[in-house]
């Protein structure tokens, strides 16, 4: 009786426990603690999350420059736990002020990709919507930091999220990703690779674009490009906050504040 014990326990929790806070295999990744990313907003076009972003200031969402937003389409949802349904924590902006693209962006290349929203209003801060403090120092990411990131994007079914997903990753050298990227862009100083921890098939996706990388508990990048989600071998590709990024931030906010 008692060799059975452990697996009867376990058939109990499994039963007990929502499955929908549970760590699943899907890119590496699980479902986040409600409102435990309370900075993190949906960038939505017709209620379908197209790229995420973080809440810098109580007007400004930073994101990825490569995402395509169509002006008149676009809302942004903070607050979420399910981006794509109404839930009463969300703070929603119907509107977007001004966009602003990171003026040395390439597209091809993806240098640069950043970008400022000003939102439509000033957002009510509160438990479940809080700006992101941007990093008080600029060193570089050494390889072998653990780091997170969250989204709403692909999973490995092919199909959005419908929970907000997190999932822990590990910054790579430089030199080993640019070798991973040598026949598509340049991987350059602005830029952090990083990988599933142990080479696990942790990644970001399509989707979650312009979302923040948490590295050694302070905001280190922005989800930018990758190929191949998923791929042990193949690094994802984020925009580093350097000092100069941050600079730029804080003059686009400085000088568009009252506007």
């Amino acid at each position: 009786m008692t060799s059975h014990l452990p697996a009867l326990l376990l058939s109990l929790i499994t039963v007990i426990l929502p499955p929908r806070y549970g760590c699943m295999d899907i890119i590496g990744g699980c479902v986040v603690h409600p409102h435990s990313w309370p900075y993190m907003a949906a960038i939505q076009r017709k209620n379908l999350t197209v790229c995420g972003g973080a809440l810098v200031e109580k007007q400004w969402v930073l994101t990825a420059a490569h995402c395509k937003l169509n002006k008149s389409e676009v809302r942004v949802v903070l607050g979420a736990h399910q981006a794509s349904k109404a839930e009463k924590e969300q703070q929603i902006f119907v509107m977007v002020m001004h966009y602003f693209p990171h003026p040395q962006f390439d597209r091809s290349s993806k240098e640069n990709d950043i970008m400022l929203l000003k939102l439509s209003g000033i957002v009510k801060q509160n438990k479940y919507v809080e700006p992101l403090s941007l990093p008080d120092y600029y060193e570089d990411i050494k390889p072998g930091t653990t780091c997170k990131v969250a989204g709403w994007g692909l999973t490995s079914s092919g199909k959005p999220s419908k929970y907000l997903r997190e999932t822990t990753l590990e910054i790579v050298g430089r030199k080993s990703c640019e070798s991973k990227y040598r026949k598509y862009t340049k991987i350059t100083s602005n830029m952090l690779c990083a990988v599933g921890k142990k080479f696990s098939k942790a990644d970001a996706c399509e989707g979650d674009s312009g979302g923040p990388l948490i590295c050694a508990d302070q905001y280190s990048g922005i989800v930018s490009f990758g190929k191949r989600c998923g791929s042990r071998n193949m690094p994802g590709v984020y925009t580093r906050l350097t000092e100069e990024y941050i600079d730029w931030i804080k003059k686009i906010i400085s000088l568009h504040r009252d506007q």
